[in-house]
């Protein structure tokens, strides 16, 4: 689809619905966000929590009044008391999940929650199948749009199902269910639905404020919003930040000598490496044209490694135009003495690694050098 069409379908009704439902969804980015947040194991905290009620439910559920209680029944509840135990210290003692772990804990949820409808009191099924809203609430901000109407279709019909086995005892009058199925219905489903289109725009927007159009990664002002969590975030778990200058030498002949839409290419393809080799160490930005800016944090004995190898994943014999890159670095330690002493130490690296780069590019380019703060 063309930027153009995909404007026009958006025109219609029907067609913003369409691209909301066929957008991709950037777990990565995701991910990385909650990682390099305070926020993000404050949530993590409130999933563990939230995990943990699912499973002392299932273990309430025994002893309601018309539970099934046969051995299947408590092994089965035994087995999801066990798993929820399990995906709530998940949740604690590991980062936050990329793709598959969300799709899974969702599936896991929406799975478990019925299972548990088969096994709990009929009278409790429709109540049951409200905790499909909490899991909805999960959808909404942490996977896809397909992901959330599979669950929404699961949900749904686990309700009916539910609804339909209550009608069958004849100890609801028909007015009476049909309000109850309606109320979880609303809940399951209508508020995912219309909290995701609405959380889907508001985070396009701010998503496209904080990137840079042509690399796709962060630019100055999204830098600027995330990078004092990240460098806190090395010292708080007692590892080595650093801030990384990286720099194409010798750009401008790149433009003159092949063009612009060269000159665009090559500027991807550093960040798409650069994304690559430390993407998972902390977060990279495009902060002029052919400049990057790296914040990551490592071990001790894995910094130099990871800083000392940017410029061979830069190489490639099969690029069209090679281009080579000036590096500059300032690594501080989680024990260095700086970290007390009340100091804007991110605007201080930043300028120490920026001053390394031009040091390198000084001295002929297709150089790193790095200093300890």
């Amino acid at each position: 689809m063309t930027p153009n069409s995909h404007h026009r379908d958006r025109g219609t009704a029907a067609g913003a619905l369409w691209a909301w439902f066929t957008q991709p969804y950037d777990y990565r980015w995701m991910a990385d966000f909650q990682n390099s947040r305070p926020t993000g194991k404050l949530i993590r905290w409130v999933m563990t929590i939230l995990t943990l009620n699912y499973g002392a439910l299932a273990v309430v559920a025994l002893f309601s009044d018309g539970a099934t209680r046969n051995a299947a029944a408590i092994g089965w509840k035994a087995f999801l008391v066990v798993m929820a135990v399990a995906v709530a210290a998940a949740w604690i003692v590991k980062p936050f999940p990329g793709r598959l772990g969300v799709v899974a804990f969702a599936v896991f949820a929406d799975l478990g929650t019925a299972s548990s409808i088969l096994v709990n009191p009929i009278a409790d099924a429709i109540l049951t199948c409200a905790l499909f809203a909490v899991i909805g609430t999960f959808c909404t901000f942490f996977v896809s749009p397909r992901w959330l109407v599979a669950h929404l279709i699961f949900s749904v019909a686990c309700t009916v199902v539910a609804a339909a086995a209550t009608y069958r005892t004849g100890d609801v009058d028909v007015a009476s269910l049909i309000f109850r199925t309606d109320v979880v219905l609303l809940a399951i489903a209508g508020v995912p639905l219309t909290s995701h289109l609405l959380v889907t725009v508001l985070t396009d927007d701010a998503r496209s404020s904080l990137l840079d159009p042509l690399t796709g990664l962060l630019n100055r002002r999204g830098l600027e919003s995330v990078i004092h969590d990240v460098w806190l975030l090395g010292r708080e778990e007692d590892r080595c930040s650093a801030v990384v200058v990286v720099d194409i030498d010798r750009f401008k002949a790149v433009n003159d000598d092949y063009g612009h839409e060269e000159g665009d290419a090559v500027i991807v393809r550093v960040a798409e490496r650069l994304g690559a080799h430390m993407g998972r160490y902390g977060v990279i930005a495009r902060t002029g044209g052919e400049e990057y800016l790296a914040v990551v944090s490592t071990s001790r004995l894995h910094i130099d490694a990871l800083i000392h190898g940017v410029r061979r994943a830069m190489r490639d014999p099969d690029d069209g135009v090679a281009v080579t890159v000036s590096v500059g670095a300032a690594i501080l330690h989680a024990s260095s003495p700086l970290w007390e002493q009340n100091l804007d130490l991110v605007t201080r690296a930043m300028r120490v690694a920026d001053s390394m780069m031009y040091e390198a590019k000084a001295a002929g380019g297709n150089r790193i050098v790095t200093t300890v703060l």
